[in-house]
């Protein structure tokens, strides 16, 4: 974990200042009580009292200065550490988590489009009885998320992720439906994460399979939220150095290295899989990232004072990331197959990125601005993968480069402080003139394997006419824009901008109405489904209006409900008559 990650146990102050404050303030009372004159005992002269009077004094000063010395000491440790207040007593087993139960109601999400191309529905559409013709779509889902942390010592811990039953859909017992589906796509037991965390007079250092988050979450998001589904882990070491001063205030640095992806493993070839330890058969096929972290960040505890003063906060912070790999697996290979070129079990990728992620926030006790901005850079010098049959093979090979950018910004008021709060937000995300959006890129026509014509949902974003450039930046899923067209529709933000006023009502205390109106439009109208070639097609996505009502207890008791309707415009016409799509939300949760 680095400084920028929630609170975790920090510092605990010496107990050696409170038990000599005990003996101090004893011996103080015991000279206070020779200080006063017995009945039967001779008057104390004037100038041996105040010489008592000084001595006591000085001596309490002296005690003050100690502990404030051990307080600010163990303070800016604890700061650090994501804390400011001393910590409960040390126990071995801490557990967080939460229970959530939710459901949904989807009313015609694929706003009644024909297939595209890719021969792909906007969204899945109902497969029983007539369902060109009908829309709505209703369930429901649970989990439950246990967030342990072990307290090996005040200074030594390992923390864990693990989700049961993780959106398992309701009535989803384990019987086989009537089209023999399986009943789940994943297991009843998921251990998401499992990191350790070691505090050294350096810094903390962290290993494992650990969340990553930065900024707004445009590129990294923990995504942690009750009603969230999505979250950043990364296979990592890592090491947060101790804030240094500098004339702009202490800086904390994170050093990181993260393990992307790994090249074919090897079982044990003695005792056969499942036994001993497996291992990677050649690291050349390893992709590997490098990251530098630079933060200016204040404790919520410190953003807090300053603002009750009347002060501002301003933080700011960036990350660079160096990935690196060199060779990949081709995906079409047959491992079982006996013949045919080594080769083509191997695509020679020698691929790099360079990333450079930047963020700031300044606050005032009614104004905030909020911003965070991305650009990539990097080369593939052989995408892949190849297979027989692919029509567009001879247009596949060769280097692509990839050239992205994009940001996002909030602007908020508190017209009512602790009652009413307007925030408008502006989002950006690069585009490619290349056929659809390119969130799914692995998507290929249904018929012949060839890349798909315009007018497509999805598509890669490269092979046509000599395009050998990759321009569309895709946001983070876990960044949430609305309900129905970024968190349903398309999955992510990519090729558009977007924007966003909303209010947010606080109507009693645990109570919250926040509503939001959303306009989204494409970058390039030849990325929509509207478009028939390289320059047609319609820019204007849609207009969604989007509403909430939260509750929260003081005992750990969440439930929201949430309604939005999507008015889709110019950029989804085509095959099939355009109508509004619906969707409604609720949540009931447990957090502990």
């Amino acid at each position: 974990m680095d400084p920028t990650r929630p609170p975790t146990k920090g510092f605990d102050m010496s107990r050696r200042p409170l038990l000599a404050a005990t003996a101090a303030l004893l011996a103080f009372a015991a000279v206070a009580r020779a200080e006063e004159p017995k009945k039967d005992a001779p008057p104390v002269d004037p100038q041996v009292q105040a010489a008592i009077r000084q001595a006591v004094e000085k001596a309490k000063q002296e005690l003050r200065d100690e502990l404030k010395v051990e307080q600010q000491t163990a303070q800016a440790a604890a700061e650090f550490m994501g804390t400011v207040a001393e910590g409960p007593k040390l126990q071995f087993l801490e557990l967080d988590g939460a229970f959530r139960f939710r459901g949904d109601l989807f009313d015609v999400l694929g706003l009644r489009r024909l297939q595209d191309p890719n021969e792909q529905y906007l969204f899945p559409r109902p497969n029983i009885i007539n369902g060109a013709n009908r829309g709505t779509q209703t369930g429901g889902n649970m989990q439950l998320r246990l967030e342990p942390t072990l307290n090996v010592s005040e200074h030594v811990r390992v923390r864990a992720q693990v989700d049961l039953l993780d959106n398992y859909v309701l009535g989803n017992s384990g019987a086989n439906t009537w089209s023999g589906a399986t009943p789940s796509d994943r297991s009843a037991v998921e251990v998401k994460r499992a990191w350790g965390e070691v505090e050294t007079p350096v810094g903390l250092i962290s290993f494992g399979r650990m969340p990553v988050a930065f900024g707004l979450g445009l590129v990294n998001a923990d995504a942690g939220g009750l009603d969230d589904d999505w979250g950043d882990s990364k296979d990592r070491l890592q090491l947060a150095i101790l804030p240094v001063g500098t004339p702009v205030g202490p800086l904390s640095t994170v050093l990181s290295y993260d393990f992307d992806t790994t090249g074919p493993q090897q079982a044990n070839w003695r005792q056969g899989a499942g036994t001993g330890q497996p291992f990677t058969l050649d690291p050349k096929a390893d992709g590997r990232t490098w990251n530098v972290k630079v933060m200016r960040l204040d404790t919520a505890d410190e953003v807090r004072r300053k603002l009750e003063q009347g002060g501002s906060s301003l933080n700011w912070g960036g990350v660079y990331a160096y990935s690196t790999q060199s060779w990949a697996r081709n995906a079409f290979f047959d491992e079982t197959a006996t013949t045919g070129p080594t080769a083509a079990r191997y695509i020679h990728r020698r691929e790099y990125r360079h990333q450079l992620d930047l963020w700031a926030r300044y606050q005032t006790a009614r104004f905030q601005v909020e911003a965070e901005v991305t650009g990539l850079s990097g080369r593939v010098g052989d995408p892949g993968p190849y297979g027989p049959g692919l029509a567009y093979d001879a247009a596949d090979k060769g280097a692509l480069k990839l050239r992205q950018a994009g940001g996002a910004v909030r602007v908020g008021w508190r017209a009512m402080p602790n009652k009413l709060a307007l925030t408008g937000e502006l989002g950006v995300a690069s585009g490619d003139k290349a056929a659809g959006f390119g969130n799914a890129v692995g998507q290929l026509n249904g018929a012949g394997d060839a890349l798909p014509a315009y007018g497509a949902l999805e598509g890669p974003q490269y092979g046509r006419g000599g395009d050998r450039t990759i321009d569309n930046l895709r946001f983070n899923p876990g960044y949430r824009v609305d309900l129905i067209l970024w968190r349903e529709i398309l999955g992510q933000v990519t090729d558009a901008w977007y924007l966003k006023p909303s209010l947010r009502w606080d109507v009693v205390s645990g109570l919250s109405y926040t509503g939001a109106v959303v306009y989204s439009q494409a970058i390039y109208g030849s990325s929509t489904p509207s478009a028939t070639s390289a320059t047609s097609g319609n820019r204007a996505l849609g207009i969604e209006i989007d509403n909430s009502l939260a509750y929260a207890s003081d005992d750990g008791f969440h439930a929201w409900l949430n309604y939005g309707v999507l008015f889709p415009l110019s950029g989804f016409n085509g095959a099939g008559s355009l109508t509004r799509a619906h969707a409604l939300r609720a949540g009931l949760a447990i957090k502990f």
